[in-house]
C-alpha cells in the first residue's frame, strides 16, 4: 500500500509565464498600496530626472515610492532589510514587480527626495478627506520620544570637540609631510575626509559657543537694556542673577547626529527627537512635525496652526473647536490661544484636586494679606516664594483676576462638559503612538538631521493613516 502525496519536482519549468497578479489575494495590503500610489500626485519626484530619456535607465518613482509606502506600513524601515525583503517576501516582489534594487539605491531614493517624501502626508489626508473620514471638531495633540540614529557615547563637550579639532589637524599635517595629495595609494581621498570632518566639528562647536553666548547673563541682561531704553521704564520683577539655570546652555552636542538631543523619558535619557502628533477622535493624524525640544509646550501653537493649514489643502470644510493635552504643554500662551478652545491639565489627571486646593488655600492667603491680617513677608514664607512674587500675585489679585488659571482651568475640566471632552484625550491620540511603536516596532528614526527625520516621521504617520483606510475598507 502505497502513500499518497502530492508529487514534489523542484526540477519542473512553468508551462506559461508566471503572473505576480495570481500571487496574492484580491484585497491584500500590496494591493492597496499600489491603488493608492496610482492616484498620487508625483511629479514632486520627477524633477529630479532627465525629461529627453538619455543616460542609463532609472528605477520608476512610482515603484519605488510603493515600494518605500510598503515597507513602511508593515514596519521594515531598514534598506538592507527592504532590498532582502525584495527577493525572499512575495508581497515585496508583487509590489516592487519583481525587481530588486539595491539598498544604496533605496537609500538614495529616501534621502533624494525627502521633501516629496514629506508631501505624501498631505496627499494621504486629502484621501482622509474626500472618504469623509476626518472629524476634526475635536483634537488630541502628543508627543514622543523616537531614538534618533546616533549614540549618546557620540556626545562631546565644546572641549572635548576643540580637541578633536586639533587632533584631526595634526594628524591631517602629519600625513601631509609624508604623503602628497595626489599620491596613488590613495591617501589624497582620506586626506580630504579628514578636513571635511574638522569642518563639522568646528560648525559644531561654533553652534555650541553661540548658543552659550546668547542664554549668557550678559546677553540677558542687554536684552533687558534696550527694553528699559525703548519703554523709559525699568523691568519691574526680580532682578536675574547669574547663577540662574536659565543662562545654562547645553554642555554637549551629538557629533554623528548634531540636531538630536539628550531628551528624558519615563525610562531614563534617550539620544534622540521628539516627535508630534496631532489626531481626531476617529486617531487620524491631521499634523506631525518633529522637534528637538525636550518641553512639548512650546509646539502647542505651531500644531494647531498646522493642523488647520493641513485640513484646509487637504479639502476638508470642518473646522477644529477644542483641543485637549496633557499637563506637558500647561503654559497660558496655550490655554489662552485664539481660535480653538483648550482643555490643558494644569498636572497630572489625579493630582488636579490637589492643586485646586493648594490654589484655593494661596488665593486665601493673598486676601489676607490684602486685608491686611498678615504682611508680604509672612505670605511668602508660608507659601515659600519670594517677596517679589508674593507681590506679583497680588497685583494680579488687584487687576481683577482673583482666581489663577490654574484653577479656572481646574474648575472647567470638573464640569460635565469638562470631564466628557479631557476624557476623550488618552482614546485619541495615546492609541496612534501605540500602533506605531509597539505594533509596527517604530520606536527610533534612521535618518539623521531634523529635515530628514522630519520627512522620515511624516511618512511614518502618513502609512498610519493609510493603514486606518486600509481596515476601514
Amino acid at each position: 500500500m502505497a502513500y499518497n502525496f502530492t508529487r514534489v519536482d523542484r526540477e519542473q519549468l512553468m508551462l506559461m509565464p508566471p503572473s505576480v497578479a495570481d500571487w496574492l489575494p484580491e484585497g491584500h495590503l500590496a494591493w492597496f498600496v499600489l491603488d493608492v500610489v496610482a492616484e498620487l500626485d508625483l511629479s514632486g519626484f520627477m524633477m529630479g530626472y532627465r525629461a529627453d530619456g538619455r543616460g542609463g535607465a532609472a528605477y520608476d518613482p512610482e515603484m519605488m515610492l510603493a515600494v518605500l509606502i510598503y515597507a513602511y506600513c508593515v514596519g521594515d524601515r531598514s534598506s538592507r532589510r527592504i532590498e532582502k525583503r525584495l527577493v525572499e517576501d512575495v508581497a515585496f516582489r508583487v509590489v516592487g514587480a519583481n525587481q530588486q534594487p539595491d539598498h544604496a539605491t533605496i537609500a538614495r531614493f529616501r534621502a533624494t527626495h525627502q521633501t516629496a517624501i514629506a508631501g505624501i502626508f498631505g496627499q494621504v489626508l486629502a484621501l482622509c478627506a474626500r472618504a469623509g473620514l476626518l472629524r476634526p471638531g475635536l483634537i488630541a495633540i502628543d508627543g514622543t520620544k523616537l531614538n534618533a540614529n546616533a549614540s549618546r557615547d557620540a556626545n562631546r563637550t565644546a572641549a572635548q570637540i576643540a580637541e578633536e579639532i586639533l587632533a584631526e589637524a595634526a594628524a591631517t599635517d602629519a600625513a601631509e609631510d609624508t604623503v602628497a595629495a595626489e599620491d596613488e595609494t590613495g591617501l589624497g581621498d582620506e586626506l580630504r575626509e579628514r578636513g571635511g570632518r574638522r569642518a563639522r566639528l568646528r560648525a559644531l562647536l561654533d553652534e555650541l559657543e553661540s548658543e552659550a553666548a546668547g542664554k549668557s547673563y550678559e546677553a540677558h541682561m542687554a536684552k533687558r537694556a534696550e527694553i528699559e531704553a525703548a519703554t523709559g521704564k525699568p523691568i519691574r520683577g526680580r532682578r536675574p542673577v547669574p547663577t540662574a539655570a536659565t543662562h545654562r546652555s547645553r554642555r554637549e552636542a551629538n557629533v554623528t547626529d548634531p540636531d538630536s538631543r539628550m531628551l528624558k523619558t519615563k525610562d531614563g535619557y534617550l539620544q534622540g527627537y521628539n516627535a508630534q502628533a496631532v489626531a481626531t477622535e476617529q486617531q487620524f493624524v491631521i499634523a506631525a512635525e518633529v522637534t528637538n525640544q525636550a518641553n512639548d509646550a512650546p509646539a502647542y501653537a505651531p500644531m494647531i496652526k498646522a493642523a488647520k493649514k493641513n485640513l484646509r489643502t487637504a479639502g476638508e470644510s470642518r473646522q477644529v473647536r477644542r483641543v485637549v493635552a496633557d499637563a506637558g504643554y500647561w503654559s497660558i500662551e496655550n490655554v489662552n490661544l485664539k481660535g480653538v478652545e483648550s482643555f490643558i491639565a494644569p498636572g497630572r489627571a489625579r493630582k488636579l484636586k490637589r492643586i485646586a486646593d493648594s490654589e484655593t488655600q494661596r488665593t486665601a492667603l493673598l486676601q489676607r494679606v490684602a486685608d491686611g491680617e498678615i504682611n508680604t513677608d509672612e505670605a511668602a514664607e508660608q507659601l515659600g516664594v519670594t517677596r517679589a512674587r508674593v507681590n506679583q500675585l497680588l497685583r494680579r489679585q488687584r487687576n481683577g483676576n482673583p482666581d489663577p488659571l490654574t484653577t479656572t482651568m481646574i474648575a472647567k475640566l470638573d464640569t460635565p462638559r469638562g470631564r466628557k471632552t479631557y476624557k476623550k484625550r488618552a482614546a485619541t491620540i495615546e492609541p496612534v503612538f501605540a500602533q506605531i511603536k509597539h505594533n509596527r516596532k517604530i520606536r527610533d528614526l534612521s535618518r539623521r538631521g531634523l529635515a530628514a527625520v522630519d520627512s522620515e516621521w511624516k511618512l511614518i504617520c502618513a502609512t498610519h493613516n493609510l493603514l486606518k483606510i486600509y481596515r476601514l475598507a
